[in-house]
């Protein structure tokens, strides 16, 4: 029985014994995958590297008789330095763990999703810059989802039903006003890294967190309200 190893992000974790873990985790070239940590919350097997989105390199078995990988080893690809310690950057990466939970399906193998998460994961961790970035994910995270908003040069209202940003006022209530989406549309043009981000007000920051998050529920079928987000509101700040 050969055993494989991938790097995969941590999406969710629950106790499957006093001292076993079951571990989702997205993976870059066979998507979500569900894996079985037997032993984990001993001390020789590094199960207090499991966390929320906590990047891993991960060593595992695939017996025929069980639907669960088998985990073998696991050691950190990548160690945070400063998300532990702030709590604006962990209630992001809360946040950010509750929206992918949601929205990615099981077995769907997406490189370039992968790539993006890890890389943002990354940037949050080592940017100063950080206020916008929960609206940037949002934003642009549609991209991996296949509703990246169209863009028209005279549109003034981003139509959250239509996916695109339209000339005149839509005849329904699902839109933004002119000042947010003039923001929007600057925030598509924003790296992660934050060094040339637009200074948004903080209660305009709110707004479109929720704005996005409407977004996604219009679009979505059954998309949930997050229970994050009192948690990232919280810790918003100029």
């Amino acid at each position: 029985m050969s055993i494989r190893t991938v790097e995969g992000i941590v999406l969710y974790k629950t106790d499957y014994s006093e001292s076993s873990l079951i571990i989702k985790a997205l993976t870059k070239d066979e998507g979500v995958q569900s894996f079985i940590f037997q032993g984990a919350k001993r001390k020789n097997k590094n199960g207090n590297l499991v966390s929320p989105l906590s990047i891993l390199s991960i060593s595992y078995y695939q017996r025929s008789d069980s639907q669960l990988a088998k985990i073998s080893a696991i050691e950190s690809s990548v160690i945070y330095r400063s998300i532990p310690f702030d709590p604006y950057k962990s209630s992001v990466l809360f946040f950010v763990n509750e929206v992918l939970n949601k929205v990615i399906k099981e077995k769907e193998s997406d490189q370039e999703l992968f790539t993006f998460v890890r890389s943002i994961l990354e940037i949050l961790d080592l940017s100063d810059r950080t206020a916008n970035f929960p609206i940037k994910f949002l934003f642009q995270l549609t991209k991996y989802l296949g509703f990246y908003p169209q863009f028209d040069i005279e549109g003034k209202y981003f139509d959250l039903q239509e996916g695109k940003f339209t000339k005149n006022i839509p005849n329904h209530p699902f839109y933004l006003d002119e000042q947010k989406s003039d923001i929007l549309k600057q925030v598509a043009k924003m790296q992660f890294d934050g060094i040339e981000d637009l200074q948004i007000p903080l209660d305009i920051r709110r707004e479109l967190i929720k704005d996005l998050i409407q977004y996604y529920k219009v679009i979505i079928d059954n998309f949930q309200d997050l229970k994050s987000l009192s948690i990232l509101e919280a810790t918003l700040h100029d």
